[in-house]
């Protein structure tokens, strides 16, 4: 018998591709096809789930289907809304929920000093400096606070305006800590200089707003006037930039400006001034017996 050649065992181009195709390719595009099918039937049962569970589904017609069909997909937007907003609350928990005599409030409302900021929310600066007292107060357990104060300038009008009405609006509807939430989210988005957001009714409902409700009490115009209160006390404490920040031991009523987009340690060496101040007033005011007494108790 003749023994077969090279040739012959060696199998041939086009079967070798056939055989890897089918023995690797087809697995790989069987897996992909599966997994495909799989998340479309996964999409399906969230859809009729909320139609009602453990209840059998029957329409009665089309339209009664296409109905049913708008309800469920936008009872999943609603969830995903709802879901986005409270991460964005989530951010700001330091911030009580109501704040009374229309203040707006982060941090302890027993707070020892607080830094009163005028801004712009326009304003590049204000913009740069804004995480930057969130950070002082995070960091100081109970004993500072922060208070924000509008100042819209002239030269980033309307948009400067537009948007601090807004956030009243926001306050109004859902409370100080979403006011909150909206400030930086308008400083996210804000293209600055006047420029302005993109749409301020999309940035309300993404924080949870009811947007008819929004546009409502910002077409009113009931917050000018608040708006213009704020800037007077700015121009009584001679602002005329953004942002300008007081910090303000409430124990004294003493305060000391930090103007500008200065860093974190400008805040605290202003708190630590105040303090000092304080405790040397107290010393300068206690008698000699009460001095020994105090270092006696040390």
């Amino acid at each position: 018998m003749n023994s077969p050649t090279s040739a012959q065992i060696s199998e041939p181009k086009a079967v070798q591709f056939r055989n890897a195709f089918i023995n690797i390719f087809l697995p790989i595009f069987g897996l992909i096809i599966a997994g495909f099918l799989g998340w479309q039937l996964y999409k399906l049962n969230d859809i009729t789930s909320s139609f009602g569970k453990g209840s059998s589904v029957s329409f009665k017609s089309e339209d009664e289907f296409n109905n049913a069909v708008a309800k469920a997909f936008n009872k999943i937007v609603e969830d995903k809304q709802k879901a986005m907003a409270q991460t964005k609350l989530q951010k700001f928990t330091a911030a009580p929920e109501f704040v009374p005599d229309g203040k707006h409030i982060y941090g302890s409302m027993d707070a020892r000093y607080t830094l009163v900021e005028f801004s712009d929310l326009e304003c590049p600066y204000c913009k740069r400096f804004h995480n930057t007292p969130k950070q002082l107060v995070d960091a100081s357990k109970g004993n500072v606070n922060w208070q924000w104060m509008h100042y819209p300038l002239d030269f980033h009008n309307p948009a400067a305006a537009d948007q601090a009405i807004a956030s009243e609006c926001i306050s109004e509807q859902l409370g100080n800590r979403a006011f909150w939430a909206f400030l930086n989210d308008v400083f996210v988005q804000s293209r600055g200089n006047g420029q302005g957001v993109p749409n301020l009714a999309e940035l309300a409902t993404e924080i949870g707003a009811d947007s008819n409700k929004f546009l409502e009490c910002v077409g009113s115009g009931k917050y000018q006037q608040k708006i213009q209160e704020h800037m007077q006390k700015a121009a009584a404490q001679g602002i005329k930039a953004t942002p300008a920040t007081f910090v303000v031991d409430n124990h004294t009523g003493k305060m000391q400006l930090v103007a500008g987009a200065q860093p974190v340690q400008a805040l605290m060496a202003a708190v630590s001034k105040l303090k000092a101040e304080a405790e040397e007033e107290a010393e300068s005011q206690s008698g000699p017996g009460e001095q020994s007494t105090a270092q006696d108790k040390s």
